[in-house]
């Protein structure tokens, strides 16, 4: 079996770690693969470094029909059963060939992009449902979670220095991570923890609506508890640090959040979005609550800093659930195996017509 990733990359987002940990995690495996990258010199290195094969190449601009020619040399050179596109920007530069071309559906996306794919990998059921809704057939969508993070649990690392954020020693710590955008809802955590006294906030993440977060925060008077992190690669220190993670937003469709909080084996709190109300199982492994309601979500903060015994046992059910259906291990051979039964099927599905409405999840 032989795969080909091709990824224009973003300045922050969990795609790009994601074609990086199941490329490094297939190559553990012995599967043979080349990677086309743009504009991403440290995942190049630490690709290369490894063993992977990476070719730099710039997949955006006006003259699209020569980085068609660019990818169609290295995809003959390379000869791949499948060429994996992460984005549907590049899934039009790809010319068919003899290969099982799988473009990777992002939360939102015209499905007309994907014309020229084989097949489709939906990491959530909402975005395998917007596909069959937009005009694939069901048995033509591959529909897998996103890898958890390969680093290991946060038991693995020293917890970050308080200090370093001008966090004090004896502060509660509430913890969350994510795209900085509305939809994630992160003003509705920093009027939570505006009810709260003596809790810090700490966010890890970037995104279009960062400033606006930082606004809030100010505009609410707990600027000072609150600290804004940009994008971090590695949580576990800030997992290893906090008392509590807490997921507000109110569109979500998968449940990554939550799994990687699990992972750590830090009690979760999140809104009810269909991702994270899917997994969690209220009160056995988190905390769900109402979407968009910052004063249910201050009530479960209040009660899980106050019940060492509740947030420890529900911290433990988590971690026992990640180990259950979510160990890298286990999603790793969910991918392999369902990439080889591409491999060996004989015939390469049909593409919708890509006059097929729009859709998103």
């Amino acid at each position: 079996m032989k795969i080909v990733h091709i990824l224009s990359c973003a300045p922050f987002g969990g795609t790009e770690s994601q074609c990086e940990w199941l490329a490094l995690a297939l190559h553990g495996a012995g599967v043979a693969q080349r990677i086309i990258l743009a504009g991403d010199s440290e995942r190049i290195s630490r690709l290369s470094k490894a063993g992977v094969d990476v070719v730099e190449m710039e997949l955006k601009g006006l003259l699209g029909f020569l980085v068609r020619r660019k990818i169609e040399a290295e995809l003959g050179r390379f000869a791949p059963d499948i060429v994996l596109s992460w984005r549907p920007d590049v899934s039009s530069l790809v010319t068919a060939g003899s290969f099982a071309h799988i473009g990777r559906l992002p939360a939102q996306f015209d499905i007309k992009a994907y014309h020229g794919c084989t097949g489709l990998l939906a990491p959530s059921k909402g975005r395998a449902d917007a596909a069959v809704a937009a005009g694939w057939a069901a048995d033509k969508i591959i529909q897998l979670p996103n890898l958890p993070s390969p680093a290991g649990p946060r038991g693995d690392v020293a917890p970050f220095e308080r200090r370093k954020l001008f966090t004090p020693a004896t502060a509660k710590i509430v913890f969350s991570a994510g795209r900085l955008e509305k939809s994630k809802s992160f003003d509705v955590l920093i009027d939570a923890v505006a009810r709260l006294s003596g809790v810090y906030l700490w966010i890890a993440g970037d995104g279009p609506d960062r400033a606006a977060f930082e606004a809030h925060a100010l505009n609410r008077g707990i600027k000072p508890r609150v600290r804004f992190l940009g994008w971090q690669e590695d949580l576990r220190p800030y997992f290893a640090a906090s008392d509590l993670f807490v997921y507000p937003a109110k569109q979500e469709d998968l449940g990554d959040a939550v799994v990687e909080a699990w992972q750590a084996g830090v009690p979760v709190i999140a809104a009810d979005s269909i991702g994270p109300g899917l997994l969690i199982r209220h009160q056995e492994n988190g905390v769900l609550v109402p979407v968009g309601d910052a004063v249910a979500m201050a009530d479960a903060i209040t009660w899980l800093l106050g019940d060492r015994r509740a947030a420890k046992d529900l911290g433990l059910a988590g971690r026992a659930a990640f180990e259950r259906d979510f160990a890298h291990e286990h999603v790793v051979k969910r991918y392999h195996d369902a990439f080889a039964a591409v491999c060996k099927t004989p015939d390469p599905p049909v593409a919708p017509a890509p006059s097929a409405p729009a859709e998103s999840a």
